[in-house]
């Protein structure tokens, strides 16, 4: 023992030296260099700054430089163990003292993309949430009729009026603007009707790029006035609602003049032999009522050429229409009756360059979703980064990037297993509080019995006084390890008492944590206030109406929710508490030598060898921080390459059939560690259990159309119709 210079040197706590011969390690403070290089090998570790070498206190660098190590091999960016081998021209960091590559460096810039791993997942959710939320936007979109309204006759449509004249008057010009004049004369049998309605399509199916606007309407009744009511539909249907609404129009027959300017009227000549083409309903199909006859006169810019005229939708009747003025500027079409729902529709060539057109970027389907023009998705894009810009703020500030993760081949000092794992994850749970009980059994203060299947027994071995130099976290176990040495506490699956005492001693642990958390300083608040927080929820549910209402035709538009939309959907992250808050610099540093320690502790020997030689000890020692940290199984099958046989059963584990062989008594030492973890949980979630029930029953007592190419009838611009109210 006198030629150990592990046992000489074995620190108790911070500047404190173990008596030669002590039999177990104390975690609360760093080992010297000597102690770990006898574990590890000389040089093959990377030491904190600071650590003493006799009275001296040196850097990393200088003690592993001075003892011939191999600094590259061990001091990395996360995972990667050679990542910074080449240190020439490296530079030492002031904050951690460890080196780094110079700046622009391949090892600096591969080591940036890997500590930026940590905010793949804000990534993900921000963007998932935004494409989620985006997407919603186009649900207008799947509402779209192909067919165009009133496309066909519906039987349950009463339509007492009929039009026993339809004159209609086109003007057409060179930049394809239309003047049109149209003068009905309907006959109203009876005085139960207010008036007409007529409507326009401005989609157009022979260009679906197209929208055709309508301005300069007036209208007249009998050749007086008549109060019209203008408004549209779905973006896709200008209409107008002719009459009073509190008188009725008398019964016989009532001339209607409608005179109006409509955009877009010539179009490229894809389905003729010229350039330009006219390609009109001059009697739109959704006209309800019968029509007696028709007489269209159309004026155009150049000769009329290639002149197709057919009656009723597709191929319909070619021979029906009566058409005089062929070759000339004014073409003449006069048909007999015709049915409702029955369009009239002409055909010409053109021969001048089609003129410029008013066109959208997107199919008709869209204009539910970003509107009629161009300026509509600008602002709404506009004011979408607006809303963006405060969110990718927030997020900025609370980016906690990881680390470099040197090894380290001990725990920081004077920190618990529970307060590592929080330092790196931000987070606490079952396997925590249990690394706690352990990490108080393994200094001596309990001891755990396994008396059969779920049942355990813990026994206090000194009382408290073996968490005297313990982390906070740790020592708020008191209430389970009592403070009479060999009292005893069973707990087991079902056993409610027993539960109860688990959950008080499992919060009480959890509030110690978040103490220790708040008094050290190890994490900061930043990012939005709840209240804005609360506007990503309130966007959500605002979205949500708008597009609903969309969907229903009560607005026009839902692109103009896309605000919302970017605002709630990068947002989407901040909702975790625990994304507005990011690591101190004394947060950081611990989480950097923290991270080293686990990586020691999960990376498997071939990458990171542990030398266990004369020091097994450290087995179970370190068992409580992997227990921690969840690679318990790593850590033993670490152990198990190294020497060869299986991990010992730790002395506070005992087995109710007494195996001492642990190579018999379990497979892996994890599988105990795991059986005591799930016994702890049963427990809990049986008082859980009963207090669910309980508040249960106490709650239920006291409350006892596309077209192909080619010309057809009902294709082109002039889509609409009419009829009475």
């Amino acid at each position: 023992m006198e030629g150990d210079p592990v046992a000489r040197r074995r620190p108790l706590g911070p500047g404190g030296v173990a008596e030669v011969g002590q039999p177990r390690v104390a975690l609360a403070g760093r080992p010297h260099l000597e102690d770990v290089d006898a574990l590890v090998g000389p040089g093959r570790v990377q030491h904190p700054p600071a650590l003493r070498v006799g009275d001296r206190a040196v850097g990393d660098g200088d003690a592993l430089s001075r003892r011939g190590g191999r600094f590259g091999e061990v001091h990395g960016c996360p995972g990667q163990d050679g990542c910074h081998r080449h240190r020439r021209d490296h530079r030492r960091d002031t904050t951690s003292g460890h080196l780094v590559p110079p700046p622009g460096s391949l090892a600096d810039r591969v080591c940036a993309e890997i500590a930026s791993l940590r905010d793949v997942t804000r990534i993900f959710v921000s963007l998932g949430g935004l494409g989620l939320l985006v997407g919603a936007l186009f649900l207008p979109a799947l509402l779209f009729d192909d067919d165009g309204k009133h496309a066909e006759a519906d039987p349950s449509t009463y339509e007492p009026t009929t039009i026993t004249s339809y004159v209609a008057d086109f003007e057409v010009h060179e930049d394809g603007g239309m003047d049109v004049v149209e003068k009905l004369t309907v006959n109203f049998p009876g005085t139960d009707r207010h008036g007409i309605f007529r409507f326009f399509d401005r989609l157009d199916p022979s260009a679906p790029d197209v929208r055709h606007r309508i301005s300069d309407v007036e209208v007249t009744y009998d050749g007086g006035e008549v109060p019209v009511d203008r408004s549209q539909e779905d973006l896709r249907y200008d209409v107008l609602k002719i009459g009073d609404a509190d008188a009725f129009v008398p019964s016989g027959d009532h001339v209607y003049e409608i005179s109006y300017h409509v955009t877009n009227a010539l179009t490229p000549g894809d389905d003729v032999d010229e350039p330009t083409q006219f390609y009109w309903n001059l009697v739109p199909q959704g006209w309800q009522q019968e029509i007696a006859e028709t007489d269209l006169t159309v004026h155009l810019p150049e000769p009329a050429a290639d002149v197709q005229c057919a009656i009723g939708v597709g191929e319909g009747d070619t021979g029906a229409c009566r058409i005089d003025g062929e070759g000339t500027t004014d073409l003449r079409i006069r048909t007999g009756a015709i049915a409702d729902h029955t369009p009239v529709t002409v055909l010409v060539g053109q021969d001048l360059p089609t003129p410029d057109q008013e066109t959208l970027p997107w199919a008709p389907r869209l204009d539910r979703v970003l509107g009629s023009a161009l300026w509509m998705p600008g602002l709404a894009l506009l004011l979408a980064l607006a809303a963006a810009t405060p969110v990718v703020r927030w997020l900025l500030q609370t980016r906690d990037p990881e680390p470099p993760f040197p090894l380290q081949y001990a725990p920081p000092e004077g920190l618990g297993p529970a307060q590592a794992h929080y330092v790196a994850t931000e987070k606490t749970g079952r396997s925590q509080f249990v690394a706690s009980l352990l990490h108080a059994a393994e200094n001596g203060a309990a001891r755990f019995d396994h008396q059969g299947k779920d049942r355990w027994a813990i026994t206090s071995l000194d009382g408290q006084r073996s968490l005297t130099g313990l982390d906070k976290v740790t020592k708020s176990l008191a209430s389970l390890i009592s403070s009479k040495e060999g009292t005893v506490f069973e707990f087991g699956k079902g056993n409610v008492l027993s539960g109860s005492r688990l959950k008080t001693a499992y919060d009480t642990h959890r509030l110690a944590l978040q103490k220790w958390a708040n008094d050290a300083q190890v994490v900061e608040r930043c990012g939005p206030a709840g209240k804005w927080r609360f506007l990503i929820v309130l966007a959500i549910l605002a979205e949500a109406v708008w597009v609903g209402l969309a969907m229903g035709g009560k607005v026009d538009v839902s692109i103009f929710a896309l605000p919302l939309a970017v605002y709630a959907g990068l947002g989407l992250p901040l909702l975790n508490g625990r994304q507005l808050t990011r690591r101190t610099a004394v947060g950081r540093d611990l989480w950097s030598r923290v991270g080293g320690f686990r990586r020691m502790l999960a990376t498997p020997s071939a990458e990171a060898r542990f030398d266990f030689a004369g020091r097994t000890d450290l087995y179970t020692a370190y068992l409580p921080w992997a227990v921690a940290f969840g690679c318990a199984d790593t850590w033993a099958e670490k152990y198990r390459l190294e020497i060869g046989e299986p991990p010992p059963l730790p002395a506070y584990l005992h087995d109710s059939a007494g195996v001492k062989d642990p190579a018999v008594a379990l497979v892996a030492i994890t599988s105990v560690v795991d059986g005591f973890d799930r016994s702890v949980g049963n427990a809990i979630s049986a008082y859980d259990r009963a207090v669910s029930a309980t508040s249960s029953s106490s709650s239920s007592s006291s409350s006892s159309s596309s077209s192909s190419g080619g010309f057809s009838g009902g294709g082109g611009g002039g889509g609409g119709g009419g009829g009475s109210w």
